[in-house]
């Protein structure tokens, strides 16, 4: 596996996607926390990226065309009519705000490897 894997910026761009796919998902549970038979939604993203690890553990690095089947899905959690925690999504929009500078950061730093190494020698 080299310094600079290609498929890493694919990751993080999914990763990226999930967290604003998330951000939406708990907008939207919290504006409906009232609404009748309500039924919560979530992201399904973490449980691919099992699938994705298997791969590398194995020696595998995923193709960019490969990553499509770990996008991120919206989905319905739980039961319908269950009850919206506010105290609980207000919580998980907080740790996903952490999770999205997380990977701003890793891509950020990426990145900047990626402009020393095309930049190497050129002043």
């Amino acid at each position: 596996m080299s310094l600079i894997d290609p498929s890493t910026i694919g990751i993080v761009s999914m990763a990226l996607d999930a967290t604003a796919l998330r951000q939406q998902a708990i907008a939207q549970n919290i504006a409906n926390a009232n609404t009748p038979g309500y039924q919560r939604v979530g992201v399904s993203f973490e449980s691919h990226l099992g699938a994705l690890r298997s791969v590398v553990r194995h020696g595998g690095t995923p193709s960019l065309a490969s990553l499509r089947d770990f996008r991120p899905v919206l989905e319905p959690v739980g039961a319908a009519g269950d009850t919206v925690e506010l105290d609980m999504e207000v919580a998980a929009l907080s740790e996903n705000t952490l999770q999205q500078q997380a990977l701003l950061k890793l891509l950020n730093k990426h990145l900047g490897l990626l402009s020393t190494a095309i930049n190497e020698g050129k002043r």
